[in-house]
């Protein structure tokens, strides 16, 4: 085994929770299970933290990820990989199956 690949398969799949300015919430997720932050999907905004932690069971291991409650996070204009922020009402039904 390569010291590359050890490290690829330790790693855990990007997630991060955080407030934004605008009082509201966000949730980074990668779309698979060694995604990095340049690879994530954003979903939001989420009322409140609540919210968006109960969103995060609609995907299979999620992993540890970052929390930041402090709303001092820009309000985000895009996901971390360039796409859309994906509304969270209207992603059930567009989601792919992870």
């Amino acid at each position: 085994m390569k010291f590359k690949e050890y490290i690829r398969e330790s790693m855990q799949r990007h997630m991060a929770l955080y407030k934004a300015k605008n009082g509201k919430w966000y949730l980074e997720l990668a779309a698979n299970e060694y995604g990095e932050q340049h690879e994530a999907d954003l979903y939001g905004p989420f009322a409140t933290e609540k919210a968006a932690d109960a969103y995060l069971n609609n995907f299979s291991n999620p992993g540890g990820g970052g929390y930041d409650d402090g709303g001092k996070q820009p309000v985000p204009k895009s996901a971390p990989n360039g796409s859309k922020i994906i509304n969270p009402k209207s992603a059930a039904q567009n989601r792919p199956w992870y």
